[in-house]
């Protein structure tokens, strides 16, 4: 497969210090290389790696399903390839290092999208010169035979033998873990950041916070849900209607949570149980007490990524700002996928949600105004007003959720 020389010199980089780390190369034959030509039938574009699968025609000529594992969205977007470049249905080429099991798979080299675009991912196609470089894909250390480091070697000389030629490291957003945002400006913590002169914020979210589940007015205001409902698409309404008849008969229907996908937004934010919030100038950072649900709200006035390079997940694309004493946080870029308001209701793409933040009773209960609107969905806006209260004497411990320990729950 021939590869553009440009996106060669962008993947250099990424050869070097990028796919090696993120998940072990075990089950791929890292010395082979295979070709296949077939038609998308599901792109997944997110952290922590890209997913393709496409139907190929099989030597006897009936269609075979071929699973593709690719790199993180940081390191793609670094060789110029983002969410547009391939769409289900399209007829793509793809060149891979297949499993060692013979299995229709492999681990993403390089691809030729439908409109000729081709993408290089992995070093096979580097120039010579930058071979003696490459780090993609190391054997796993399990499989490497045990050496004994010198003799008498302290920490100290093994720690300035593997130090990095430059310290502090600058990322190029090519490090496992990276989003699409790494690399491209300062980080939320870079201490020259934080030290940045910001006006003095209204008022301090870091703690511990219980949600108010206001359990005994549950009919007023939804408990950790949202009354009322507003006016529905006349395909949600379909959707809704289905789920009250399912949960009447005791049913459980279409809860993604059951399966572990994330709550995401809003429902991290009125889940019972603990929130724990560090709060710095640039930055809000939230872990949730379930499923350890990760969310940050950057402050530090930071512009919004491309749609094309946009990681939709669960929780979106939070940025926030002071306006007098109330924190406003604006939320898009939403996966469409397995993703619910609450329960009976889907949100998709269109989703956005305007959060006002305020603090009340001597700042130990905060006020979460939420507006949402999703035309696909619903009509208008759809407004609500939730509380959390700090608690004290209290950390927020890990609760993970295990599809195979759900399997056992009765119903």
């Amino acid at each position: 497969m021939k590869l553009t020389k440009g996106l060669l010199a962008a993947v250099v980089y990424l050869v070097v210090s990028s796919a090696a780390a993120h998940h072990g190369a075990t089950v791929f034959d890292r010395k082979a290389s295979v070709e296949r030509t077939g038609t998308v039938t599901r792109f997944i574009y997110r952290n922590p790696h890209l997913i393709i699968n496409m139907e190929v025609k099989g030597s006897d000529g009936k269609p075979e399903l071929w699973k593709i594992e690719g790199q993180s969205v940081a390191a793609l977007t670094a060789m110029g390839f983002n969410r547009d470049s391939v769409n289900k249905g399209d007829l793509i080429t793809v060149k891979m290092r297949p499993l060692k099991s013979g299995k229709p798979g492999g681990l993403l080299q390089g691809l030729v999208a439908s409109d000729g675009s081709s993408y290089s991912m992995d070093s096979s196609q580097v120039e010579e010169k930058y071979k003696k470089q490459d780090r993609a894909r190391q054997v796993a250390p399990s499989l490497v035979k045990y050496v004994p480091p010198p003799v008498g070697e302290t920490w100290q000389v093994r720690e300035k033998k593997t130090r990095p030629s430059q310290l502090p490291i600058v990322s190029k957003g090519q490090s496992a873990g990276d989003d699409a945002a790494t690399g491209t400006s300062a980080g939320a913590l870079d201490p020259e950041n934080l030290a940045r002169a910001r006006a003095s914020a209204a008022f301090d979210m870091t703690g511990v916070w219980q949600y108010r589940g206001e359990d005994e007015l549950r009919a007023n205001y939804g408990s950790y849900e949202f009354k009322p409902t507003p006016q529905l698409t006349p395909e949600a309404e379909a959707y809704y209607n289905l789920y009250k008849e399912k949960a009447i008969t005791g049913v459980r229907f279409g809860d993604p949570a059951t399966q572990c996908y994330p709550a995401g937004m809003p429902r991290i934010m009125t889940r019972y149980g603990s929130l724990m919030m560090l709060q710095y100038p640039t930055a809000v950072f939230m872990i949730s007490r379930l499923s350890n649900e990760y969310r940050v709200i950057y402050l530090d006035g930071r512009a919004r990524l491309a749609q094309s390079n946009l990681d939709r997940n669960w929780g979106g694309e939070s940025l926030g700002y002071w306006q007098g004493d109330t924190l406003v946080v604006e939320t898009t870029g939403f996966t469409d996928e397995n993703h619910l308001i609450q329960a009976g209701i889907k949100s998709g793409k269109k989703l956005k949600i305007i959060e006002r933040y305020r603090m009340i009773n001597d700042s130990n209960t905060l006020v979460m105004e939420l507006i949402m609107t999703d035309p696909d969905h619903w009509i208008g806006e759809w407004k609500h007003i939730k509380f959390r209260d700090r608690v004290l004497r209290s950390d927020v411990k890990e609760a993970t959720c295990i599809y195979t320990d759900n399997l056992s729950l009765p119903g």
